[in-house]
């Protein structure tokens, strides 16, 4: 008797979680679908340095993701530019009007912000982004509601250097230069893994070329010598 009335207790309370189970799943799946920035958040920035490439204008696509299941149609992001922007208009940075669309189907989204070389000898401009609730979006998380990104014609050392340290020793503005020269492009903003063996090969190659041509540092007066080991 006593272990017939454990096993209804036992089924009460599976079915109990159950039950509760498909009410937060039904609360879930209900709620207004949100958005948020997929890439940075709020104590983060996006870098964009025209000191490595030999152009006058780039696109920066800031990426977007929703919160909430796909649906069969088009939606949209709005988002404005924050009072604390020093970036102006049409001068640094065009923008796509004041909204983005996420394709029927689709839980992704970017915001491409074209930007140009333009007044930046004076320092570094920033243009900040700030999503906004409306029809189709309610807002995502606290932390990850604005997107800064920098503008700047001056090299601007990678966050993640401290893992590119590895392949490439101690940094320094000489030997960042020096790694553009010889890899042909800058570093990316945020670390990729795919890229991570080719800047193993790179980073072996620019401590080859120290090794026999050691590099001035302007900046810190010292030569710059292949004085660490490369995986």
């Amino acid at each position: 008797m006593k272990n017939k009335h454990i096993y209804m207790m036992v089924l009460g309370l599976c079915a109990a979680l159950m039950t509760g189970c498909t009410e937060n799943e039904r609360m879930r799946y209900e709620n207004k679908p949100c958005v948020y920035f997929s890439s940075v958040t709020e104590s983060d920035s996006i870098p964009y340095s025209f000191a490595a490439v030999i152009k006058d204008t780039a696109t920066i696509n800031v990426p977007l993701k929703i919160i909430g299941e796909a649906v069969d149609k088009d939606r949209v992001v709005a988002f404005r530019t924050a009072p604390a922007s020093t970036a102006k208009d049409g001068v640094h940075y065009r923008l796509p009007e004041t909204e983005v669309k996420v394709p029927a189907g689709k839980v992704t989204a970017e915001i491409p912000v074209k930007v140009y070389n333009k007044e930046l000898d004076n320092g570094d401009v920033s243009l900040v982004l700030q999503l906004t609730p409306n029809a189709d979006f309610d807002l995502g998380y606290s932390d990850r509601l604005t997107a800064r990104v920098v503008i700047t014609n001056q090299l601007v050392k990678p966050s993640y250097w401290r893992i590119l340290s590895i392949y490439y020793g101690a940094y320094s503005k000489a030997k960042h230069r020096l790694c553009i020269q010889i890899q042909g492009f800058d570093f990316e903003p945020k670390l990729k893994g795919s890229m991570i063996q080719t800047y193993m090969s790179y980073g072996r190659l620019v401590y080859n070329y120290l090794l026999k041509t050691p590099v001035w540092d302007e900046e810190t007066k010292q030569w710059i010598t292949a004085d660490w080991s490369p995986l």
